[in-house]
C-alpha cells in the first residue's frame, strides 16, 4: 500500500522554480530519506507535505486522498524540527501532551500515550524537567516524543540531527532506526549527510535543483548510479572519474585518457565499455575501494579483470581503520582506499590496478550511465 504519493508537484519561489514535477510514491511503513545539496528543495518539500508550504501544481497524496487543501492538523502528521521547537516555559511532559491535549483527547487517554512514548525514548526521568536543563540529545528526543504520542500515519523528519556533536548524532540515528522498526510508521527523513541517508533509509530520494535525480534502495544508488552527479554525490570518498575515450588500440579494445597511455580492457569485463562509438567523450567511474595496490587484498596477480596503470603516491590519509591515499595518475589525481593499514609515502610509485568489473561508464556530455 501506497501512504504517500506525489503526482508532477511542483513550486515556485517568486520566478524561481523551487520543486519542479516531483513524482514519486513512498510505501506505508517504508523509511525513506530525501537527499541533496542544499537549495535542492528538500526542506520544502517535507513542508509541503505538512502543510506548511502552498503547493504551486500536482498533487500530494496522503493514505490515498489528496491533502493539498487541507489544512496541517488534518494531514495526520507529524513532524520533529531541526531546532526541536520545544515549548521553553513546558516541562517535558507537558510539552509532550499539549498536541493531544490540543486533539481534545482525554485525560486517560493522553498519559497512557504520553507514558508509552517516555519509555519507549527513555525519558521516564525527565518527564518533570524544562528543555534548557537538557542536553541536545535529550531534547531531540523529547521533540520525537512528541510527535509519537499523536499516532500520525506519518513521521517528517527534518535535518533533526544536524545540531548535534558527532558522537551523539550515531546514537540517534540508530535510536531512530530502532524507533522504526517497533513502530513500523511511514517516515520521511531529510539530511544532507549521505550517511544518514546510507544507514538508515530503506528508500534514497536524491534530488538536484528541484529535480529527482534518482530513487532507489542505499546499494541500487551506490551500485548503479544512474549518472555522474549521483555517482559523485554517493560515496565517501567520492567515486574517481576520469575522461577519455573507448578506442581499438592495435585489435585491442581500450579506454584512452586525456592525454594518457592506453589501458587495455578485457572483453566484457567493463559493462557500457563496447556500446560507446570509438572516440565518444565518456568518463570512467571507480570507487575508491576498487582500486588495489600491490600487497593489500586478495588479488591474484593474473587475474585479467584489473587494468594496471603506474602511479606517485601524493598524499596518505590513515583513519585507524582505514588508509586513504592520494595519487598522480593519468595526468590527473586518484583516490584509493585501503581497508587496513598500508605502509606507503608521498612520492612512492605502484602499479595500480582498477576493477574493470565494478566500474562505470558516463557520458562525458549528458553524465548519463552508459550500459
Amino acid at each position: 500500500m501506497v501512504q504517500v504519493a506525489f503526482s508532477s508537484v511542483g513550486k515556485d519561489f517568486g520566478k524561481e522554480a523551487v520543486l519542479r514535477d516531483v513524482e514519486f510514491e513512498v510505501p506505508s511503513g517504508c523509511f525513506v530519506a530525501l537527499i541533496g545539496p542544499s537549495g535542492c528543495g528538500k526542506s520544502t518539500l517535507l513542508r509541503m507535505i505538512a502543510g506548511l508550504e502552498h503547493i504551486d501544481y500536482g498533487e500530494i497524496y496522503i493514505g490515498g486522498s489528496a491533502v493539498n487543501h487541507l489544512a496541517p492538523k488534518d494531514r495526520d502528521v507529524a513532524m520533529v524540527f531541526q531546532n526541536y521547537a520545544l515549548y521553553p516555559h513546558m516541562t517535558v511532559a507537558e510539552n509532550m501532551l499539549f498536541t493531544l491535549r490540543m486533539a481534545r483527547c482525554t485525560r486517560e487517554e493522553s498519559n497512557n500515550r504520553m507514558w508509552e512514548a517516555a519509555r519507549i525514548l527513555g525519558l521516564e526521568n525527565l518527564l518533570d524537567r524544562y528543555p534548557r536543563h537538557l542536553s541536545g540529545g535529550q531534547r531531540q528526543r523529547v521533540a520525537m516524543g512528541r510527535a509519537i504520542v499523536r499516532n500520525p500515519k506519518v513521521f517528517l523528519f527534518d535535518e533533526p540531527l544536524s545540531n548535534l556533536d558527532a558522537k551523539l548524532r550515531v546514537q540517534m540515528r540508530a535510536e531512530i532506526k530502532r524507533l522504526h522498526q517497533r513502530l513500523g510508521t511511514t517516515m520521511i527523513f531529510v539530511t544532507h549527510d549521505q550517511v544518514e541517508a546510507m544507514t538508515m533509509a530503506e528508500q534514497v530520494v536524491i534530488l538536484r535543483d528541484g529535480r529527482i535525480e534518482q530513487v532507489g534502495t542505499p546499494i541500487e544508488l551506490y551500485d548503479r548510479p544512474t549518472n555522474v552527479f549521483v555517482a559523485g554525490f554517493i560515496g565517501s570518498p567520492a567515486m574517481n572519474l576520469l575522461g577519455g575515450t573507448f578506442e581499438k588500440v592495435h585489435g585491442q579494445h581500450c579506454f584512452v585518457p586525456q592525454n594518457g597511455v592506453p589501458i587495455p580492457i578485457p572483453p566484457g569485463t567493463l559493462v557500457g565499455s563496447e556500446n560507446v562509438s570509438p572516440g565518444q567523450k565518456c568518463l570512467l567511474g571507480i570507487r575508491p575501494e576498487h582500486i588495489t595496490l600491490p600487497g593489500p587484498g586478495p588479488v591474484p596477480e593474473d587475474d585479467e579483470t584489473y587494468g594496471e596503470i603506474p602511479a606517485e603516491v601524493a598524499l596518505v590519509e590513515v583513519t585507524g581503520l582505514d588508509t586513504h591515499i592520494v595519487a598522480s595518475a593519468l595526468n590527473g589525481e586518484i583516490t584509493i582506499l585501503i581497508r587496513g593499514r598500508f605502509d606507503t609515502v608521498a612520492g612512492d610509485k605502484h602499479l595500480i590496478r582498477l576493477n574493470f568489473p565494478l566500474a562505470h561508464v558516463f557520458d562525458a556530455e549528458t553524465g548519463e550511465r552508459l550500459d
